[in-house]
C-alpha cells in the first residue's frame, strides 16, 4: 500500500510538460538547477533540531552521572547528534515536497516552489532521499546506541505517515497537528540517547509535554495558515484538513494543547526540579505573546513560518530559557525557602508567668 501511495502520488506531483525545465539547463534569469535541489532539502529548516537540545539537557539534568563525565566527549556527541537528524529530516522534506506538488500548486506562494514550478526531477530527488536515508543511518549506527537508531526510525516513519498514501495524517483535521508534533519527543529522544546508554527513558510526563508544546506550535502555524489563504474553496484544495477546522476550533485546539503542556511539565517540574516553577510566569507570558502573534491581522498577510520568526516571540523563548537554566542548576531548593509545597509551623509562644 505505501509503494501503490508513493506511485500515485509521485504521478500527480509530475507537472504539465510545458512546465518542465530541463534538469541542468542555466537559462536565463532562472536560478541555477542544483540550486533547486538544494532548496527541496530546505536546509534553513535544520534549525528545528535545536529542539534535540532539549534531550541533552534532560539527560544531563536527571542523570549526571551516566553520561560521558569528559566535558569534550558530551560537546562532541551533541554535534554528531545532529547530524543523522537533519540527514533524515531533509529526506523526510523530500518526500513533503514531491507528493505536496499537487496541492501546492494550489497555494498563492508555494507554487513557485522547484517541484511543483517544474524546476527539478523527480528521479533524481527520490534518489537523493534514498542516499540521505542511508548515509544518516549508517552514521547513527556507527556513532550511537539502538536507542538513538530507534529514535531516528521514527523521525523517518513520522514523515511517511504523514505525507504517504493511504494514511497521510497531513489531510486530517487534528491528527495533521498530532502527527506533525510527534516530531518533538522524537528529538527529545535523540537529544537524550545520544548521551545516555539504551535501557534508560526519559520521564513520560516531560516527554508529553514536550508533545504538547509541538502541539501548541503547529496549531498555531495551522492558524496563520488558515488565515493567510483567504479563499475557503482554495483553502480546502490546498490542505483537506482546512475543509473541517474553522478558526474557532483552531483557537481552541490551541489553548487545550497549552493547558495540556502546563499541566505536563507541571507535574515534572514538582517531581524533578521544583525550582522551576517559578519560571511558569514567564511560560504563560510566552505562550499568550504567542498566540497574540497567531491571532493578529499582521500574521494573516503573512506567510506562517513568519510566526516563530517574531523577535518578540524569539526574546520571550530566550528569556524563559535562561531563567530555566538558572533555575534548574541552583543548588538552593527555593520552593522549601519559600514554603511554597508545604505549611509552614509557627511555634506559640507561653507566657513566662503561666508556667508551672
Amino acid at each position: 500500500m505505501f509503494i501503490v501511495g508513493v506511485a500515485d502520488f509521485a504521478s500527480r506531483a509530475r507537472p504539465p510538460a510545458r512546465e518542465t525545465v530541463a534538469c541542468f539547463a542555466i537559462a536565463e534569469g532562472k536560478t541555477p538547477a542544483m540550486i533547486e535541489y538544494v532548496k527541496v532539502l530546505r536546509i534553513d529548516h535544520w534549525l528545528k533540531n535545536i529542539f534535540i537540545f532539549f534531550g541533552h539537557l534532560v539527560a544531563l539534568a536527571l542523570l549526571p552521572t551516566e553520561v560521558p563525565q569528559n566535558a569534550a566527549t558530551i560537546v562532541l556527541r551533541i554535534f554528531l547528534s545532529l547530524i543523522p537528524a537533519c540527514l533524515v529530516a531533509s529526506a523526510n522534506y523530500v518526500i513533503n515536497e514531491i507528493l505536496d506538488a499537487p496541492f501546492d500548486r494550489m497555494h498563492p506562494t508555494k507554487r513557485f516552489r522547484p517541484v511543483p514550478s517544474g524546476k527539478v526531477k523527480l528521479s533524481v530527488l527520490w534518489t537523493l532521499m534514498g542516499v540521505l536515508v542511508v548515509v544518516a543511518f549508517v552514521l547513527a549506527a556507527l556513532w550511537f546506541n539502538a536507542g538513538y537508531l530507534v529514535a531516528l526510525a521514527l523521525l523517518l516513519v513520522s514523515g511517511i505517515a504523514y505525507n504517504v498514501e493511504p494514511v497521510r495524517l497531513k489531510d486530517r483535521a487534528y491528527l495533521d497537528v498530532v502527527a506533525e508534533s510527534f516530531n518533538n519527543p522524537v528529538r527529545l529522544w535523540l537529544g537524550w540517547y545520544a548521551l545516555l546508554p539504551s535501557h534508560y527513558y526519559p520521564p513520560l510526563s516531560i516527554v508529553l509535554a514536550w508533545w504538547f508544546f509541538g502541539a501548541l506550535l503547529m496549531a498555531g502555524k495551522r492558524y496563520a495558515e488558515f488565515r493567510f489563504i483567504g479563499d475557503a474553496r482554495r483553502r480546502g484544495d490546498y490542505r483537506r484538513s482546512f475543509r473541517v477546522y474553522t478558526e474557532r476550533s483552531l483557537i481552541l485546539s490551541m489553548v487545550t494543547y497549552a493547558n495540556f503542556f502546563c499541566f505536563c511539565m507541571g507535574i515534572a517540574i514538582a517531581v524533578y526540579r521544583p525550582n522551576l516553577v517559578f519560571v511558569f510566569p514567564l511560560i504563560v507570558v510566552a505562550i499568550c505573546v504567542y498566540l497574540h502573534r497567531a491571532m493578529s491581522e499582521e500574521s494573516a498577510k503573512l506567510e506562517p513560518e513568519h510566526l516563530l520568526k517574531s523577535p518578540l516571540v524569539i526574546a520571550c523563548t530566550m528569556i524563559v530559557v535562561a531563567v530555566s537554566a538558572l533555575l534548574a542548576w541552583t543548588k538552593a531548593d527555593l520552593t522549601k525557602s519559600l514554603h511554597l509545597f508545604e505549611g509552614m509551623q509557627v511555634q506559640e509562644k507561653t507566657s513566662p508567668a503561666l508556667d508551672g
